[in-house]
């Protein structure tokens, strides 16, 4: 089983993120959820965004540091929007980082300081369209990572997963959460590689 951080998006760290890892950690996985912002969250993306510019990018990236040093058994990476620089970051510069997912965010490899590391497996939901993933930076890191798993989420909105705020969509929720469990089974099998995606 998996040893998963979990990073949240800029509303903060949600009951809706809370819940999903408690779904986690009844399939057997152990997940730590680093919190940017200490207990704060935020029912305004707007708001959310304002107070993770007050933190600043630097700090952000420090909370994944901090939060790597302090479980260093933690093997695989999840990011919610703002949370996917974090898991990204991670994943490309932390040899012990078997797995990834993102979802709502993506970043070009070279932004965050190396190249995918070509063994390690990635998995990419985003919403579509999604003004918070624009296709360019999907594409960017589609074209670096030849084997991501991505799956697009056709008039679905940012942060459809969580049901705690109003992007959320049952049926697509559902359908994240079936994906990611069937991924972090391959992983654990060794076979987590990409599989046709659509929806």
């Amino acid at each position: 089983m998996a040893e998963i951080l979990l990073f949240h998006h800029a509303h903060g760290l949600t009951d809706g993120l809370c819940s999903l890892a408690d779904r986690l950690r009844a399939d057997g996985h152990t997940v730590h959820t680093p919190d940017c912002y200490a207990g704060k969250t935020f029912r305004s993306l707007d708001d959310g965004i304002a107070h993770a510019e007050r933190i600043g990018h630097d700090a952000v990236l420090e909370v994944a540091g901090r939060s790597a040093r302090l479980h260093p058994s933690a093997d695989v990476v999840i990011g919610f929007s703002m949370g996917t620089v974090q898991a990204q970051y991670l994943a490309q510069h932390l040899k012990r980082i078997r797995g990834c997912v993102l979802m709502g965010g993506v970043a070009p490899p070279e932004m965050l300081g190396r190249t995918w590391r070509p063994h390690v497996p990635l998995q990419v939901h985003v919403a579509d369209p999604d003004d918070w993933c624009l296709p360019d930076e999907l594409h960017a890191l589609e074209r670096a990572v030849p084997h991501a798993e991505v799956h697009r989420y056709r008039n679905k909105r940012h942060m459809f997963p969580d049901p705690g705020l109003r992007d959320y969509d049952a049926d697509a929720a559902d359908l994240f959460e079936e994906r990611l469990d069937d991924w972090l089974a391959r992983l654990d099998a060794g076979r987590a590689g990409p599989v046709p995606a659509a929806m």
